[in-house]
């Protein structure tokens, strides 16, 4: 099986099913009846764009990219808690999780943030205008 046809099995078995670890996929393909190595899969996870996903019971599972809308609604679904203080905002999320929120909050205010600080479970935000900060925070509970 040519490596176009591997990278396709790859593809629909993270579409089809929740899948945490590589070596499920590795197993995935030896019953397809190909033989591949974890290296190899982490190697085409890579090419395909494929991401580790964050889930609230604190487990991960691997997804094609998604389009906007869908990843503003993982966004949605990893904010536990929020709260404001004046100019600063600050969003308690699913552990591991911070980074991607942080990107898609980065691009979407990118004009009205002055500051983004986060680490594994937490970002503050401290916005230029202190008057935008109940609209910057309710935009983000509504994705």
């Amino acid at each position: 099986m040519s490596k176009k046809e591997r990278l396709e099995k790859i593809r629909k078995f993270v579409t089809d099913f929740e899948i945490g670890r590589q070596e499920e996929i590795v197993e995935h393909l030896r019953k397809s009846g190909l033989t591949a190595t974890q290296a190899t899969v982490s190697r085409d996870i890579k090419e395909l764009g494929i991401v580790k996903t964050p889930l609230k019971d604190n487990s991960y599972i691997y997804e094609l990219p998604k389009t906007k809308s869908a990843s503003l609604k993982l966004v949605e679904k990893n904010v536990l808690s929020s709260e404001i203080l004046d100019n600063m905002l600050n969003l308690k999320l699913v552990p591991g999780s911070t980074a991607f929120v942080k990107n898609q909050i980065v691009e979407a205010f990118s004009e009205v943030i002055f500051s983004i600080v986060s680490d594994d479970d937490t970002i503050l935000m401290i916005v230029r205008d202190k008057a935008k900060a109940p609209e910057v925070l309710e935009t983000i509970k509504n994705w």
